[in-house]
């Protein structure tokens, strides 16, 4: 099992707890199948490789630049770290959660489900 940051659609914010493979991520995001994805805006704001295993969402949206490209993310989304060809999770996901809430003051914490 590894703890993770899951973002919703309506802008709730947990840490939640799941095995860390392919088939579980998807079944936490409600997704058939998971993109990963990471871009430049997420590695200046968490000075690190971070990645959002996402099927769609308005903060993923935000973090993949869709404000400056017009392709949206409309789902739930976890969060990873990508160290070399891997996607881990987050070392710290309860310090992650809490600097996404101090950076997207609309996410609201809610309790996770694992």
């Amino acid at each position: 099992m590894a703890k993770t940051v899951k973002i919703t659609t309506d802008n709730r914010i947990s840490v939640v707890e799941i095995p860390w493979d392919v088939e579980a991520q998807g079944e936490m995001i409600g997704a058939d199948c998971t993109e990963t994805v990471k871009t430049q805006r997420m590695y200046e704001l968490f000075k690190d490789y971070v990645v959002m295993i996402v099927d769609d969402n308005p903060v993923a949206s935000y973090l993949y630049g869709g404000d400056l490209h017009g392709c949206t993310i409309a789902g739930d989304v976890l969060f990873g770290i990508q160290r070399g060809p891997e996607i881990l999770p987050p070392d710290d996901a309860e310090a992650m959660k809490n600097f996404l809430m101090q950076q997207f003051p609309g996410l609201s914490e809610t309790e996770g489900v694992s």
